[in-house]
C-alpha cells in the first residue's frame, strides 16, 4: 500500500503518477513494466517510487484495489433482489461494466489486461488468490440461485461457479479474439475499450445467455 508520502502529495500530482502507472501496467505485464521508463516520462527520479511505495508489486497492488474499488461501485449500484432471475442480473452487470469503462477508460483498460498481467511469473501466487476470491463469489451466487429454486441443484457449486465465471471471462476474450474489440489500439487512443460497442457487447451477452441459461435453470415441471 502508499506510503503516508504519496498520501501527503497533493491530489493533482498523485493522480498524474496513479494514471501513468496505470498506462505501463495496461500495455506491458508485471514483468515488462518499466518503473525507470514511467518515471522518465514524469520527469521524477526513481527513488521517488521507492519513497512512495514498499516496491513494483506492491505499487501494482495499490492499482489493483483503486481500480476495483472504482469499478465496485458500480456494481453494487445494483441488487440481485431488484432482478426477476439470474440471468436479468447477469445482463445488468455488464451494462454497468459498460457504464465504467465509459466514465473510467484508464482504470477499465489496467483491468482488462490484469489476466495478462496475473500470469507473470513474478505474480502466479496472486493469480491463484485472485481468481479463487472471484470463483468464490460465483459459487455463492450460484447458492443463491438453488436456494430460491431458479438453479438446478444436481451439479455441485464449485462446478457451475466455475461455469459461471467462464462465461464472463469468454464474452471479453472472445469480442477482443474476433477483432470486435482492440484494447492495444484503444488505450493509445486514449479511449474506452468498449468505445462505441455498447450494442455488440450486449448482443454477445444475450447470446452467451442464451447458450447458458439451459445449463443452469432448474427444469419446469410442465
Amino acid at each position: 500500500m502508499p506510503k503516508q508520502t504519496f498520501i501527503n502529495l497533493d491530489e493533482a500530482k498523485r493522480k498524474q503518477i496513479t494514471d501513468a502507472f496505470l498506462q505501463e501496467f495496461a500495455v506491458n505485464s508485471f514483468d515488462e513494466a518499466s518503473l525507470s521508463e514511467v518515471v522518465k516520462r514524469l520527469g521524477i527520479a526513481k527513488g521517488s517510487v521507492y519513497q512512495y511505495f514498499g516496491g513494483k508489486l506492491d505499487l501494482f497492488m495499490y492499482l489493483v484495489e483503486l481500480c476495483s474499488s472504482v469499478k465496485i461501485r458500480y456494481v453494487a449500484s445494483i441488487k440481485r433482489e431488484n432482478f426477476p432471475d439470474y440471468w436479468a442480473y447477469f445482463r445488468n452487470l455488464f451494462e454497468q461494466g459498460y457504464e465504467f469503462d465509459h466514465e473510467n477508460p484508464l482504470e477499465s483498460h489496467f483491468l482488462h489486461r490484469l489476466s495478462h498481467n496475473l500470469n507473470s511469473p513474478s505474480v502466479k501466487d496472486l493469480f491463484s488468490h485472485l481468481q479463487e476470491q472471484t470463483v468464490s463469489a460465483f459459487e455463492k451466487m450460484v447458492a443463491y440461485e438453488v436456494e430460491q429454486g431458479l438453479f438446478r441443484d444436481d451439479v455441485p457449486f464449485g462446478t457451475m461457479g466455475f461455469l459461471l465465471y467462464r462465461v464472463g471471462a469468454s464474452i471479453q476474450e472472445q469480442l477482443e479474439y474476433s477483432g470486435e474489440i482492440n484494447p492495444e489500439e484503444s488505450i493509445n487512443q486514449h479511449i474506452p475499450v468498449y468505445q462505441g460497442k455498447k450494442a455488440l457487447l450486449m448482443k454477445t451477452v444475450d447470446d452467451y445467455i442464451n447458450l447458458s441459461r439451459p445449463a443452469f435453470d432448474k427444469p419446469t415441471i410442465s
